[in-house]
């Protein structure tokens, strides 16, 4: 399994849980095709966001950056932040408690 990590500064996080609730309530929001799960951490205090999205191959993550990109095209910079980085791992352990 691969973990893609983007990193954000700024945005409003209050708006994007909004956004996000609504997209996926309507039906607008769609997942990159191959993508398992996603999460998303926040520093509220910092102000940044990580992005985590799971994948079960490095094929499947690249397949998927044309839709993340799109998304990033969607939403507003002063909602989402400005992107800072974007790494890809290996998950080498994952353990449900």
């Amino acid at each position: 399994m691969y973990a893609r990590v983007a990193s954000f500064e700024g945005g409003d996080n209050d708006k994007l849980q909004q956004m996000n609730r609504e997209r996926m309530d309507s039906g607008q929001m769609q997942a990159p095709d191959g993508m398992k799960r996603a999460m998303v951490l926040a520093d509220r205090e910092g102000n940044r966001r990580l992005f985590v999205a799971f994948f079960d191959s490095q094929e499947q993550v690249k397949a998927a950056e044309e839709g993340f990109e799109k998304m990033g095209d969607e939403i507003p910079e002063d909602v989402r932040g400005r992107r800072t980085s974007v790494d890809v791992y290996e998950v080498v352990f994952d353990e449900n408690v």
